[in-house]
């Protein structure tokens, strides 16, 4: 019983003859008896008692209609949870939109066997209008993976969206079978490569105090990169961490630039060829390597050197 509120309607009264309306039933036998689910849709109506154990059974089967029934704190949590998630999908971030939700699906609050109570319905409708939304990219990914200025995105939406549509095994698996045709072509495999190092930068985000390395992690690939279409695709991540108003550093770390170091009376005209976390192997002008330690150079350059380290 703890399942159900019990509701007395007296029947001459208005609201009685508004649920008469709403959900009419053959027959003029008192008492009529309703059982409503938490959605409005009536489960069972008719008039005249329930006698023996026909009560229990009704119960029964109304309580199989159900779905999933929330405690208090359930339906206050998932409210929460489907507040973040709401805020997030209307930022076009679908992976924190799945996030936000994914306690709840793991708890088994959400997915076939989700309740009809407001908050479920709320979260469950989301959920629906992502799968929408990652069926709608699918679609628009595959018609432009040839294109060379779009190829890297889509690339990286393939990749995310594994992640992302976890909750619905049929749209996930569409994205896996769809990347690994992409596998199969040699040409892509560049291009995949750059788009698996983007989404393990935009993943860090998520992590808990994340912002901030995310920042430097894309950051110190929008620098390393060399070619337009994947500056770009990092930067529109980098706008949106960071507002607008984010500028890339003035650093090319791939052009030949004066070097100085810590007493700032030697200097060398090279490029950066590759770095560590101690140490940065430059290229000078007469294409001859050397290996520095970083912490030889001078605060400009270090400070330099720290956008592009790992």
């Amino acid at each position: 019983m703890v399942q159900f509120v019990p509701l007395k309607l007296n029947v001459d009264s208005e609201d009685a003859n508004k649920v008469r309306r709403k959900f009419p039933i053959q027959g003029n036998s008192l008492p009529f008896v309703y059982v409503i689910r938490a959605d409005n849709k009536q489960i069972y109506g008719a008039s005249g008692g329930l006698p023996g154990d026909q009560l229990p059974a009704v119960m029964r089967e109304a309580l199989r209609q159900a779905g999933r029934i929330l405690s208090p704190a359930q339906e206050n949590s998932l409210s929460a949870a489907t507040a973040l998630a709401k805020t997030a999908f209307e930022a076009g971030d679908l992976y924190r939109t799945f996030i936000s939700l994914q306690p709840s699906i793991k708890a088994g609050l959400l997915g076939p066997n989700a309740g009809f109570s407001e908050a479920s319905i709320q979260a469950s409708e989301l959920l629906t209008n992502l799968s929408q939304k990652g069926l709608k990219d699918l679609e628009s990914v595959q018609s432009q993976l040839d294109s060379e200025e779009t190829q890297l995105e889509c690339l990286f939406m393939l990749l995310l969206g594994q992640r992302i549509y976890h909750y619905d095994a049929a749209l996930q698996n569409k994205y896996r079978n769809a990347l690994k045709e992409v596998e199969k072509e040699a040409e892509f495999t560049s291009a995949i490569k750059q788009a698996r190092d983007i989404e393990r930068a935009f993943l860090i985000q998520y992590s808990r105090g994340g912002k901030g390395k995310a920042v430097h992690a894309l950051t110190r690939l929008a620098l390393l990169s060399q070619t337009n279409a994947k500056r770009e695709l990092i930067l529109q991540e980098l706008y949106r961490l960071e507002g607008s108003e984010f500028e890339l550093p003035d650093f090319n770390p791939w052009a030949t630039r004066k070097w100085k170091d810590d007493s700032g009376s030697f200097s060398i005209n090279a490029k950066v060829v590759s770095i560590s976390k101690s140490h940065v192997i430059l290229e000078t002008e007469a294409s001859e390597q050397i290996t520095v330690p970083i912490i030889r150079l001078g605060k400009e350059e270090q400070a330099l050197l720290k956008l592009i380290q790992p």
